[in-house]
């Protein structure tokens, strides 16, 4: 069985501040289905729905992540703590804009 989904977004609210960057949480009242984070970094915005190993995206998270993706959003789900280590390493090898 897998860590929870909270072992995930603790470790990425602290990975993702200690690099510098904002990491809030999101809501969107009378909206479901959107990702848990908005991760501000080098002038890019990523949303991060994060889950356990063994968790799944839901219907409307699925409909609510395509739907932020084709209007060019970065929408990312991770659910592992080496994934949030990669997301990192990727967000520093980036220009800032």
């Amino acid at each position: 069985m897998g860590k929870a989904e909270g072992y995930v977004e603790d470790y990425l609210k602290k990975k993702t501040r200690a690099a510098g960057y904002l990491c809030y949480k999101f809501v969107s009242p009378g909206i479901k289905g959107v990702p848990d984070d908005i991760i501000i970094h080098n002038g890019r915005v990523t949303f991060i729905e994060t889950k356990s190993l063994t968790g799944t995206t839901s219907a409307s998270q699925n409909k609510r992540i395509s739907e932020m993706q084709s209007h060019g959003a970065d929408v990312r789900v991770l659910n592992t703590r080496e994934l949030v280590d990669k997301f990192i390493l990727e967000c520093k090898s980036e220009p800032p804009l």
